[in-house]
C-alpha cells in the first residue's frame, strides 16, 4: 500500500497532519480543564435558548455534542452557519462564537449581531480580531493556545472546539455533563487509536483499510443518534484532507427517501462506497434498520463497509469516531497523493472574496 510508504507520508503531509491528529487526546484534556475554569454569570445559566455562530470547522462541534447531549439539553440548543442569526435570539439568549483563528467574517458578523440583541455572548477562540471583541465586551470566553495541533487548520484542531464548548456549556449548566466520562476521553482515545498511526501497517490498520476500500469512490457515510454529528464531521475532513466528494445521511431519515434514489443511474453502484458508522449503545429499533438497510443495499447491487465504535459511552464514541474520520481521510490524501493540510481552493475562495 502507498499509505505504508513512510516517506511518501513525510513527503506529502508537508503541514505535519498526522501530528495534529495524533495530539487529539492532548487537544481534549487541555480543553477540558481550561474551559471549565472559565467564569459564567448566573444570568447566562437562565437563558431560554444557546445558539452556536461557526463556520466550517469551527461549526463541527455543534453538531457532534448536539448529537451526543441532544435529549439532555435543558433549553433549545442550535448551530447557525451564516452572517446573521435567528430572528429568535434577544436579549434572554445565549450566542456561543466560535471561531478557531478569530478571523472569520461570518462569526465576527454574528458577534455584532448578538451585541445589537443585546444577547448574551460566550465565545470560543484561539485569538484574533474575535477575541480583542470578546475580551471589550468583557464575555465569557476560552482562549486557547492551540500547541497540539502542529498543522493549524481548524479542523484538526477539533478537540479544543469541542472539549472547549462541551466545557462551557457544563459551566452554564446548560447539560447533564457526566464529567467523569468526558474526563476518561483522553486516556480511552489514546488506547482504541494506538493501531490507526501511520507506523501500523495497513493489514493491521483499520482505518487504512477503510481508506483503501473508499480509494476512487464518493463515500457514503451513514451514521445514527449520538453519532450523526461525527458523520458530518467525517465529510468536512473527507473534503479537505482528501479533496475527494462524499455525502452523508442519517438513519432513520436515509430509510424515508435515499434507497430509492439509488436505483439511477447504474453508474452509481461503481461510484458508491456506503460506510456504516456502527455502536452497540444505538437503539435496538435503529440496530435493526441497520441490517435491513444493509440488506436494502445488497439487493441493489452495492456493497458497504462497517466500523463500528468501541467505547463505552456516548460521547467517548464520539471522540472515538472523530479520531478515526480523521485518520481515514488523511490516508485517503496520501493515496491521492496530495497533501491532506493544504486547501487551495479555499485559500483561492478567500483571497478573491478579500477583492470583492
Amino acid at each position: 500500500m502507498l499509505i505504508d510508504d513512510a516517506k511518501t507520508i513525510a513527503r506529502l503531509d508537508s503541514g505535519n497532519v498526522r501530528a495534529s491528529i495524533g495530539a487529539l487526546p492532548d487537544q481534549v484534556a487541555s480543553a477540558w480543564r481550561d474551559a471549565r475554569k472559565v467564569f459564567v454569570g448566573a444570568p447566562y445559566k437562565h437563558a431560554d435558548q444557546i445558539v452556536v455562530a461557526g463556520m466550517g470547522g469551527s461549526s463541527l462541534p455543534a453538531h457532534i455534542i448536539n448529537s451526543v447531549y441532544g435529549r439532555a439539553l435543558r433549553v433549545p440548543f442550535s448551530f447557525f452557519n451564516g452572517y446573521e442569526l435567528p430572528g429568535s435570539v434577544g436579549r434572554n439568549s445565549v450566542v456561543v462564537v466560535s471561531s478557531y483563528s478569530g478571523t472569520t467574517e461570518e462569526t465576527l458578523a454574528c458577534f455584532k449581531a448578538a451585541k445589537q440583541r443585546k444577547a448574551k455572548i460566550v465565545g470560543i477562540t484561539s485569538g484574533g480580531p474575535l477575541a480583542k471583541l470578546l475580551r471589550r465586551e468583557k464575555a465569557p470566553t476560552y482562549i486557547f493556545d492551540p500547541i497540539h495541533n502542529p498543522c493549524h487548520q481548524p479542523r484538526l484542531g477539533i478537540g479544543y472546539t469541542a472539549a472547549g464548548l462541551l466545557g462551557l456549556l457544563d459551566s452554564m449548566k446548560a447539560i447533564g455533563v457526566s464529567t467523569s466520562d468526558v474526563a476518561k476521553v483522553p486516556d480511552e482515545l489514546r488506547a482504541l487509536t494506538a493501531d490507526w498511526s501511520p507506523e501500523i501497517p495497513g493489514n493491521d490498520n483499520p482505518a487504512k483499510l477503510m481508506a483503501h476500500a473508499l480509494a476512487g469512490t464518493v463515500p457514503v457515510i451513514v451514521s445514527a443518534e449520538h453519532l450523526m454529528g461525527n458523520a458530518h464531521a467525517f465529510q468536512n475532513e473527507i473534503h479537505e484532507c482528501a479533496k475527494q466528494f462524499c455525502v452523508a445521511f442519517p438513519i432513520p431519515e436515509l430509510n424515508h427517501h435515499l434507497m430509492e434514489g439509488l436505483t439511477n443511474p447504474d453508474e452509481l453502484r461503481r461510484l458508491l462506497a456506503f460506510l456504516f458508522i456502527d455502536s452497540e449503545l444505538y437503539a435496538e429499533r435503529i440496530a435493526h434498520r441497520f441490517k435491513v438497510t444493509q440488506k436494502v443495499l445488497a439487493k441493489q447491487g452495492y456493497g458497504y463497509n462497517l466500523w463500528r465504535a468501541n467505547s463505552l459511552t456516548p460521547i467517548g464514541q464520539a471522540f472515538e469516531t472523530l479520531a478515526f474520520g480523521s485518520w481515514v481521510s488523511f490516508y485517503m490524501a496520501i493515496q491521492n497523493r496530495i497533501d491532506p493540510s493544504n486547501i487551495p481552493w479555499v485559500d483561492f475562495f478567500k483571497k478573491e472574496l478579500g477583492r470583492g
